[in-house]
């Protein structure tokens, strides 16, 4: 059996492959980064051909794949064709001006605890125990989405304040990320039949879904399924949902992703609903998609949504 590289060697050892993909027309530089819920990783960016822009590879992930099988020349060769695959977008011309930003500005919804020191660098808006933080989108088609985190000086440079943000982020991200709502097993059927994890389109059928209560629980995401909490803050989504079950509403956060909706008939039980929630996440959700522990409660005949005590 070979003996596995460590971590640091393997840095080195995949550095050293990529270089010699480039033909060593590339220039390497690995720094640290703070994602969601304070977990920091390497990433590995490569620049050249002048590129002002470069996806981050984040090399703890690889680690783990060399570790669990993958080969380091397998792995450099993955990077290298992300690469290529992105030159051939239009990555770069990517401008940071506001006139050229402000349709691409996008919102999301994080853990205020989790997030604490990343919020020290950020424009944030607090929102029960979580933080409402923005993004511009540099890509966003059928290969994935990539973002740039808007920072407390990029918003200093556009001049505008957190309200102004939030103002274009919710009607851009509502507009970009339609939301979907439908019982969690037409959802779950949906993935298996399609291979996909939403389907474009979904949510115009969503009142056709809902045909009875014991349908529940119910998945609130948007059309790509990612960071798709986010949807709560639309404005009248909850309020819709309260209209189509016609009751009050259990919202649990399942992650950053998603949430699950259960109506509130009277027999259920918040302290299983909590037990619920921190379980899944401690076994099921990764690190940095976690939302929160908490258990959210939708008034329909007031139109709030409060943290149950």
């Amino acid at each position: 059996m070979n003996k596995k590289y460590s971590y640091e060697e393997f840095k080195s050892v995949l550095s050293g492959m990529i270089k010699e993909k480039f033909d060593n027309e590339i220039n390497i530089e690995i720094h640290n980064i703070i994602k969601n819920n304070s977990l920091e990783l390497e990433g590995m960016v490569l620049y050249g051909d002048k590129k002002k822009i470069s996806p981050n590879f984040y090399l703890q992930i690889y680690y783990e794949e060399y570790l669990q099988g993958t080969g380091i020349e397998d792995i450099a060769g993955l990077m290298y064709n992300k690469y290529i695959e992105l030159k051939d977008m239009d990555y770069d011309s990517f401008d940071l001006d506001i006139e050229k930003c402000k349709d691409k500005i996008v919102c999301r919804l994080v853990s205020f605890q989790k997030n604490s020191q990343l919020l020290e660098e950020i424009p944030y808006i607090p929102f029960l125990d979580l933080a409402i933080i923005f993004y511009c989108l540099v890509i966003e088609n059928g290969n994935g989405i990539g973002s740039i985190r808007i920072t407390n000086s990029i918003m200093d440079e556009w001049g505008i304040t957190t309200k102004m943000l939030y103002k274009t982020a919710i009607y851009n991200t509502e507009k970009i990320f339609p939301k979907v709502f439908c019982p969690l097993k037409i959802m779950l059927k949906n993935m298996l039949e399609n291979d996909e994890a939403l389907m474009p389109g979904m949510q115009d059928n969503v009142k056709k879904c809902i045909l009875q209560e014991e349908d529940a629980p119910f998945i609130l995401t948007n059309e790509r399924g990612i960071n798709g909490a986010a949807v709560i803050l639309y404005p009248g989504c909850l309020k819709e949902i309260g209209e189509i079950t016609g009751l009050d509403l259990y919202i649990l956060p399942s992650s950053i992703h998603e949430l699950l909706v259960i109506p509130d008939d009277g027999n259920v039980y918040t302290h299983e609903l909590k037990h619920m929630i921190h379980e899944v996440n401690e076994s099921c959700v990764v690190e940095e998609e976690v939302l929160s522990d908490q258990l959210y409660h939708y008034s329909t005949e007031k139109n709030i949504i409060e943290i149950c005590v």
